[in-house]
């Protein structure tokens, strides 16, 4: 229903017609493995996001993907996104909007405390691993699509892969995902057809 407006409430009549196009997304895996044990699994359609306690302090987060090192991400955390989930807290955090039918990751540093640290989009086929760095004696939190925060300890793996299972939206107009976007985040302005 995201992509109906107030005055578009009218069109839900059309689900009783089947009058309707179904779209797929894809969605995350989410595992934190301690001492070679799973303690945490989840699912999500937006993002896994690991991030610094309540504490002003910075904290710094291993970032690979399958075997490559990406880098140290250091600031206030990471945003690991969904197509889905890209125009939500990775886009705020800096990142790029992908196409929500696409099949990719969109890692995203939070407020990163280097100048060239960017977002990354990257193929789903493979996993994202983040862990807190050795260094890191703040407390660090895995968060999956905005739920209950998991404490993470030093040592721990965030693994992240694609969902073998996937969401189904029903669409019931026929807007584009960038006349949705336009609409949304400027309110229309400067944007009529």
């Amino acid at each position: 229903m995201s992509d109906l407006e107030l005055g578009e409430l009218g069109l839900l009549k059309n689900l009783a017609s089947g009058r309707y196009r179904r779209e797929k997304r894809m969605m995350l895996d989410v595992a934190v493995v301690r001492e070679g044990r799973t303690v945490y699994t989840g699912g999500a359609l937006n993002d896994a996001v690991v991030t610094k306690g309540a504490m002003a302090r910075v904290v710094r987060l291993q970032v690979s993907a399958g075997e490559e090192q990406l880098g140290i991400f250091s600031g206030d955390g990471v945003v690991v996104a969904t197509p889905t989930g890209s125009t939500g807290y990775s886009l705020s955090a800096g990142g790029p909007i992908v196409e929500p039918t696409a099949q990719n990751f969109v890692i995203s540093p939070i407020c990163a405390h280097t100048v060239f640290t960017k977002s990354f989009v990257l193929s789903a086929s493979g996993t994202v691993t983040v862990a807190p760095a050795e260094l890191n004696r703040k407390q660090v939190y895995l968060s999956v699509d905005g739920g209950k925060a998991f404490a993470l300890r030093q040592g721990d793996k965030v693994r992240i892969c694609r969902s073998r299972y996937e969401t189904e939206l029903l669409r019931l107009t026929d807007k584009s995902i960038y006349e949705i976007l336009r609409t949304k985040m400027t309110g229309g302005i400067g944007h009529e057809k």
